[in-house]
């Protein structure tokens, strides 16, 4: 079971895990490795440029979970379902309600604010749940 869910901007990983790294609530851990489900994205990096370091990526070739499993420092792993960029808002919305529902002790979220009908939209954390 996921511990989260994630609405990237974009299907570039490279570009997109700094903004994850740069809003992980540092009470859930430090990020070790990420490992990515290929389908997700469109570049397929080794290691990603992170504010302050690089983190080492990896993937299954034949990987399609639609997560990300993040291995934190002390060695715990964590699934976090990954939302494809194109999604909809609103039902976006409702699938980053639902994996907030599961009380994870953090959850990435996009915002939804009027913004997001031109992709401008920007992310944030809220440890209570999931809730932009």
């Amino acid at each position: 079971m996921a511990s989260g869910a994630w609405w990237p901007h974009s299907r570039n990983l490279s570009e997109e895990l700094g903004g994850l790294f740069a809003l992980w609530p540092s009470s859930s851990g430090r990020i070790a490795r990420v490992l990515y489900s290929p389908p997700d994205w469109d570049d397929r990096p080794r290691s990603v440029a992170v504010p302050g370091r690089r983190v080492k990526t990896g993937s299954f070739p034949r990987d399609d979970t639609r997560q990300l499993v993040l291995t934190m420092l002390d060695g715990r792993r964590l699934a976090i379902d990954v939302i494809a960029p194109e999604t909809p808002a609103d039902e976006a919305a409702a699938l980053l309600l639902d994996a907030g529902g599961r009380r994870s002790p953090a959850v990435p979220v996009r915002a939804t604010t009027d913004a997001c009908e031109t992709n401008e939209a920007r992310s944030a954390w809220d440890d209570d749940g999931g809730h932009p």
